[in-house]
């Protein structure tokens, strides 16, 4: 259950970022918008939330999701437009949600993946 909210939560914050950015900034379409989002926010939390996260600190698994977000709307996000998106777009919007990421691996290293949590004494 701590998987669906935090995935949740990331879903909802990426897709409104994004369609800020690409679709309110940019003029990108709403629906792709979306489902570039959905894409984004599954690889983004099984990567950098669950794996990088889980093994590194934050800046570490922000900088990873900053480089795979940029990546994912540069590359993919052609596919799914059917249009072009210049670097330059996909840079400054993957800093965006990375700004949101900073704050939300907060919420998943210590509701999630419990790091924040007092080691048991030893007996």
């Amino acid at each position: 259950m701590k998987h669906i909210t935090a995935i949740c939560i990331k879903l909802v914050s990426v897709i409104f970022i994004s369609l800020i950015m690409l679709s309110g900034f940019f003029n990108y379409p709403f629906v792709p918008t979306i489902v570039l989002s959905i894409i984004i926010a599954g690889i983004s939390y099984l990567l950098g939330d669950v794996g990088i996260l889980r093994f590194s600190n934050n800046i570490v698994a922000t900088l990873a999701d900053l480089g795979l977000t940029t990546v994912l709307i540069w590359l993919v996000g052609p596919f799914i437009y059917g249009m072009g998106v210049p670097f330059y777009i996909a840079i400054l919007t993957a800093v965006i949600i990375s700004g949101m990421e900073y704050v939300y691996h907060f919420y998943v290293s210590s509701q999630v993946l419990g790091k924040g949590e007092e080691p048991s004494p030893q007996s």
